[in-house]
């Protein structure tokens, strides 16, 4: 194997890692928006269950208030009948709404009770979820440490890659460089083995003369058909 040949497949060795590279770096970014999102989620879901939580604490104080204000006018019917001068009709009246007020009172009171066993329960579930959910987001942080870590050291990869591969460019000739950049626009492998008489590349059999000299390393062979450079391994 000539120098040449040698030159441009470690360059080409390069490019596939850089490629490699570049391809875990979108990965791992992927990777790390969807961690931040469950992040979000985990948080979004912890404060549904306490907003829903203060709704119903809300409810059941305005529950409570509804229940003091029948109470109220209970006792203000009461104070009526014990004391005005009323009519045998407004009395039958009075007397009906203290008997449906007591009435609404007593369902209103069963339906607080509810309410507050829901509260005390809700509540002991948010305690247990706020622990849980701190677990989670210490765990998700975790991973996203991880994956910062990973694209750090991915990146250093990277530059480094890109210093060796600056660093051989200088080496080669301005020719062999410029033949190798063109056709690495069009093929990832623009350096080819040659494989039981046909290119590795784009797998078509290629001609004896081709082939005698690739074997010969009388300089830089293209294979006839798709123009990569040829090699004998």
């Amino acid at each position: 194997m000539s120098h040449e040949i040698a030159q441009l497949l470690e360059f080409q060795s390069i490019d596939h890692r850089l490629t490699e590279a570049s391809e875990r770096i979108k990965r791992l970014q992927r990777d790390r928006v969807r961690y931040e999102d469950k992040v979000v989620e985990s948080k979004q879901s912890f404060a549904k269950k306490k907003e829903d939580l203060t709704h119903l604490e809300h409810d059941s104080l305005m529950k409570n208030l509804e229940v003091d204000e029948l109470d109220a006018n209970i006792r203000k019917y009461q104070h009526r009948l014990d004391t005005g001068i009323i009519s045998f009709k407004e009395m039958e009246d009075l007397r009906a709404k203290i008997i449906s007020e007591r009435k609404r009172i007593s369902e209103m009171e069963d339906e607080a009770l509810q309410m507050m066993d829901t509260i005390v329960q809700d509540k002991e579930a948010l305690a247990a979820a706020e622990t849980a959910l701190e677990q989670r987001l210490a765990e998700l942080q975790d991973t996203l440490n991880e994956i910062d870590d990973q694209l750090r050291q991915t990146a250093d990869s990277i530059s480094e890659l890109r210093d060796q591969r600056a660093a051989l460019s200088d080496l080669m000739s301005e020719f062999l460089h410029s033949q190798y950049e063109s056709l690495h626009k069009k093929f990832s492998d623009p350096i080819a083995a040659i494989s039981h008489t046909t290119c590795s590349g784009c797998k078509l059999k290629l001609s004896g003369s081709t082939i005698e000299r690739a074997r010969g390393s009388l300089g830089i062979v293209a294979c006839e058909h798709c123009s990569r450079i040829l090699y004998i391994e």
